[in-house]
């Protein structure tokens, strides 16, 4: 896996490295799949079937992937628009930071991003429109200077929401972002 994008490296591929797919202001990134066939079908259950039981397992697959990592200061989750919440119940991105955050000994702070703003669903736009459509749309409410902070959240697509939450925290002093999601898709998205 690639420790920059979190994107598997296939081996018997020459120059795999460049497939990866840095995202802006992120120091390191892991995640536990690809995001594909039949984990996608997991992931879909536990976000919108409430399905927290295999919520569970997802996140303790990526505690499992990130343990041998160095430990952040403390692990944060992008909010969910209000209406986004109200529709699912739960917040995907918590529930798993609270369980990684349990595994592996970390600090979790749940309400020290805030949403400033309502965005348009992100599904069906480009990594670039994915990018506009977040900008500033994020405020850290906390300090964190000099801290290591981990973003957790279910997938990553193209990095966007991961990108605008880590400028958030950057802006309150955070010296290290990493993202850690369950999964990373598995090719460039542009």
């Amino acid at each position: 896996m690639c420790g920059a994008c979190a994107r598997r490296l296939v081996p018997c591929v020459p120059d795999a490295f460049l497939a990866c797919a840095p995202i802006d202001g992120i120091d390191d990134g892991a995640a536990a799949f690809d995001y594909r066939f039949p984990l996608d079908r997991l992931v879909h259950r536990f976000k919108f079937a409430g399905d927290l039981a295999t919520g569970r397992w997802l996140s303790l697959q990526l505690a499992e992937a990130i343990c041998e990592r160095a430990r952040p200061d403390v692990l944060v989750a992008p909010p969910l628009t209000d209406a986004s919440l109200r529709a699912r119940g739960f917040n995907q991105a918590i529930e798993i930071a609270k369980v990684v955050g349990a595994r592996v000994e970390c600090r979790v702070d749940l309400d020290c991003i805030v949403k400033v703003r309502d965005t348009p669903p992100q599904p069906g736009l480009t990594g670039r429109a994915r990018r506009r459509n977040l900008r500033g749309a994020f405020r850290c409410e906390r300090s964190f200077d000099g801290l290591h902070v981990a973003v957790v959240d279910d997938v990553i697509t193209t990095g966007a929401t991961m990108a605008a939450v880590a400028d958030a925290l950057r802006g309150r002093g955070a010296a290290r972002v990493s993202a850690w999601a369950v999964a990373r898709t598995p090719g460039p998205r542009g």
